[in-house]
């Protein structure tokens, strides 16, 4: 079980710690930020997929026009930044197969979407330079019509329903300089 649970992994794509092998950093760099996300609703049930109240993760942020960059240390997330300049959304989706189906069984697939919103905060005086942003994460995990998700349904790590969606809203603060060297380090 742990196995099929890990296979999906909580935030997988809005989440990852940077390291060796960071993505190349699009556009123009606009900061590492240190970001609490704090739980405000699951429907996945208490610890599902290892969720916790509050949880810390670090991203960078970049632009390019109406073009926002979330990037993770693993991929580069293309969203979109408002003609206001300030606010943002990113909407991805993957399906990930979390067992295969085998004779008698029909396995699962879920398809995971990850939505994220918000508004950049910009340092008094400095249209260029963000200083924090804040907004709202949502992963939602919705099993494909063809498959059996039941194995994964009542178990510690688990589901207590599917399909269901976490909320957590994030608070992100720059944990770096001005950001705009941010491709360099």
């Amino acid at each position: 079980m742990r196995r099929w649970l890990s296979v999906l992994g909580l935030l997988g794509c809005m989440s990852c710690k940077f390291g060796q092998g960071d993505a190349k950093v699009p556009g123009e760099p606009l900061g590492t930020f240190e970001v609490i996300a704090e739980l405000q609703s699951s429907t996945c049930g208490a610890g599902a997929l290892g969720s916790t109240d509050i949880w810390e993760f670090e991203v960078q942020l970049s632009k390019d026009l109406d073009q926002l960059f979330w990037l993770n240390g693993q991929e580069v997330i293309p969203g979109k930044l408002a003609r206001d300049g300030e606010s943002f959304e990113f909407d991805t989706r993957v399906q990930v197969e979390v067992f295969e189906p085998e004779p008698g069984i029909l396995g699962c697939t879920l398809n995971r979407q990850d939505r994220a919103s918000g508004q950049l905060d910009y340092e008094q005086g400095d249209e260029e330079a963000v200083s924090s942003f804040n907004g709202r994460l949502t992963f939602a995990y919705i099993p494909t019509s063809d498959s059996d998700c039941s194995p994964l349904m009542g178990v510690e790590g688990g589901f207590s329903t599917l399909p269901c969606e976490m909320k957590y809203d994030l608070v992100a603060s720059r944990s770096d300089g001005d950001g705009r060297d941010a491709d360099e380090n």
